[in-house]
């Protein structure tokens, strides 16, 4: 039914599910798969490059006319119930359920649909999952409070101040009052380990995953793309490695202090339930629909037990070799059987793995002068980034996908 569409809907449709999956969350080299998938289907040749700004297409139409369409875009966020909503139109459209037209309008829907989480969801949701990192890093309960609150306060400031000049620089704001705030507890006699509330604050602002699926890119030979992303996550990595490191300077210059103390320490089982609602939390900050909680919570379980063992008996990078091979399966047995998306439990999944506290890290030895311990850590980053990459890689020869995302 749509291969007798006009040359001119074929070309809106494929333009707008590119805008679509560039907009919320999906690699270039997926978009790119999936688009030339989608044109096949329509029996019209394409040619298409993504990247982290622009979409770029080139139509052969079967008359013998020919043209090419750019696409401007800005990074967008994930967003992975719109994801999956245009995948299902997608699938309709290919399957004759719906007309090209109807299509067309949907995807418009899509776009202008409201968030499924607003602004309050998504800042509690960053009070748990910073509360929830630092128990995870061994934190005291202290920790884990101070660790919520500065998490809290940095997705209000980000969701009520949204001007173009704050904008450029406002991960290295949150992580300079994170950092000062983080320094001068101790000042009054409250027992919080400094470093790591820096860290489980800012978890949620260190670009891991964008590192990881740079990687991803490269290694796909998607190397325009790849080369913006990875450029990109380090550009985010040194306005956060910066606004850290002097915001401690500041703090221990005006409030120096000998006090140290631990907190309310708890017991090493609280890992465990706490897991259950870090991944809860990814269900609102990656605006997933509410019925793929379950697999999103149970990916989390799943990737983290994997990558504890896998670590323990195989090292670290084989470790997280380990990991990616059991989410790249595991996501791809999820779409095989939900006929949905991988990336709806693979994002979640890896973002509980990804290095981006390791280089945080190792930018901080940087700026500390403490060379060779940044290096390390910095290789360490890129190490397990690329064991991620080639287990979900691996994963796949294990369980080959069906569907391009």
């Amino acid at each position: 039914m749509n291969q007798n569409a006009s040359s001119k809907e074929k070309v809106e449709f494929i333009m707008l599910l590119g805008k679509a999956l560039h907009h919320y969350g999906a690699s270039a080299d997926r978009i790119e798969k999936a688009l030339y998938g989608v044109s096949r289907g329509l029996n019209i040749q394409g040619n298409f490059f993504s990247i982290p700004t622009s979409i770029y297409a080139n139509f052969r139409l079967p008359d013998h006319d020919e043209f090419t369409s750019m696409e401007r875009l800005e990074p967008g966020k994930i967003n992975l119930e719109k994801l999956s909503d245009a995948d299902q139109t997608v699938d309709d459209v290919l399957d004759g359920k719906i007309t090209l037209a109807e299509g067309i309008n949907i995807l418009n829907e899509i776009f202008q649909r409201r968030p499924r989480f607003n602004d309050l969801h998504v800042n509690i949701s960053l009070f748990i999952l910073a509360f929830g990192v630092a128990i995870i890093l061994k934190g005291s309960l202290h920790d884990a409070v101070a660790s919520g609150l500065f998490c809290l306060a940095s997705g209000l400031f980000t969701s009520k101040v949204k001007t173009e000049r704050i904008d450029t620089i406002s991960e290295a704001i949150i992580a300079f009052a994170t950092s000062f705030g983080a320094f001068l507890l101790p000042y009054y006699q409250i027992p919080i380990n400094p470093g790591l509330v820096i860290l489980a604050a800012i978890i949620f602002y260190i670009p891991g995953l964008n590192l990881t699926m740079a990687i991803h890119e490269l290694s796909s030979q998607n190397l325009t793309s790849g080369t913006a992303r990875l450029t990109g996550a380090m550009i985010i990595m040194l306005k956060i490695s910066f606004g850290s490191y002097i915001g401690a300077q500041v703090a221990k210059s005006f409030f120096p202090t000998d006090f140290m103390a631990t907190g309310y320490v708890l017991d090493p089982l609280w890992i465990w339930p706490v897991l259950l609602f870090v991944p809860l939390t990814f269900v609102v900050n990656f605006q997933a629909n509410t019925r793929d909680a379950f697999w999103i919570v149970l990916a989390g379980v799943i990737s983290f037990t994997s990558s504890k063992y896998g670590t323990a008996y195989f090292g670290v990078v084989a470790g997280s070799f380990f990991s990616g091979t059991v989410i790249g399966a595991g996501s791809n047995l999820f779409a095989r059987f939900k006929q949905r998306p991988s990336l709806i439990v693979a994002l979640p999944a890896i973002i509980l793995l990804v290095p981006g506290s390791i280089n945080y890290k190792g930018l901080n030895f940087l700026f500390s002068q403490n060379t060779i311990d940044g290096i390390n850590a910095i290789f360490n980053s890129a190490s397990i980034g690329m064991g991620l990459v080639a287990g979900a890689y691996f994963g796949n020869v294990l369980i080959k996908p069906k569907r391009t995302l």
